[in-house]
């Protein structure tokens, strides 16, 4: 006989969409034997800036502890590296699959094949080694209530980015998460959600370089999703990845300036 089928009660609602976000972009296991039902996990695509900020906090209040041990660019080092760690690495491993694909040219096909390839090549190792240095390098300038804006920040809009990169744009794929938390009919909500997640939390923060930062990931979404559709038509999981990854460069970069 086959299985019975899974008819149980499913958690749904704002904190199951909080908690299967947490589950999407960390590593600490919120989700854990609890099933959900499918406008939950469309919905929690909504609060990835929320996840990105407390984040960031985490980070922030582990810098002010390490300033008693290390000078800065040990510091950054170790932050970019709990970073890394406590999203397990999975947008550096998004960054390094697109610079592959992109390594085909103009091969949509032969691209595509790539994005689902999980090894690493040329071009994949060398985006993740100046991705690592220019975070290090740019947070490693930073000092004081500076460094933390840039730290939240960066964190906060990259995960912004993911949402709206991929805010009514084809997936790519048909399986697979992606799948699931990119549907049509949640993308205006989720794209508002998360954009006044960004206000509320950056409004505190506000200077001229918090809102050039903010421009600079708008800027930089608006020329991926262009790019994104001109070489393959819309976008996967790696390609958002991707694009949270470069807005969190380019911001940390913006306040070293």
């Amino acid at each position: 006989m086959g299985a019975a089928p899974d008819t149980g009660p499913r958690d749904r609602g704002i904190v199951a969409e909080l908690r299967l976000a947490a589950s999407f972009l960390t590593i600490v296991p919120f989700v854990a034997n609890r099933r959900f039902d499918d406008d939950s996990v469309a919905g929690s695509f909504g609060w990835f800036p929320l996840i990105g900020f407390a984040i960031a906090v985490g980070l922030s209040l582990e810098d002010l502890v390490l300033a008693r041990f290390f000078e800065p660019t040990i510091r950054s080092i170790l932050i970019i590296l709990s970073l890394t760690v406590v999203t397990g690495a999975l947008h550096l491993d998004a960054l390094a699959d697109t610079a592959d694909a992109l390594g085909a040219g103009r091969d949509r096909v032969r691209s595509l094949e790539i994005l689902r390839d999980s090894r690493v090549g040329g071009f994949g190792a060398a985006a993740l080694f100046f991705a690592l240095a220019l975070k290090v390098a740019a947070l490693a300038t930073l000092a004081g209530a500076r460094r933390y804006s840039a730290i939240f920040s960066a964190v906060g809009l990259a995960r912004w980015a993911m949402v709206a990169i991929a805010a009514r744009l084809p997936y790519l794929r048909t399986e697979g998460a992606g799948s699931a938390i990119l549907g049509v009919a949640s993308a205006r909500r989720n794209l508002m959600i998360a954009s006044l997640t960004v206000v509320a939390a950056m409004l505190p923060l506000a200077s001229r370089t918090v809102f050039f930062a903010i421009l600079l990931a708008i800027v930089i979404v608006f020329a991926m999703r262009a790019f994104y559709l001109r070489w393959l038509g819309g976008v996967t999981g790696d390609l958002i990845g991707a694009c949270g990854e470069i807005v969190e460069i380019a911001v940390l970069i913006a306040f070293a300036r």
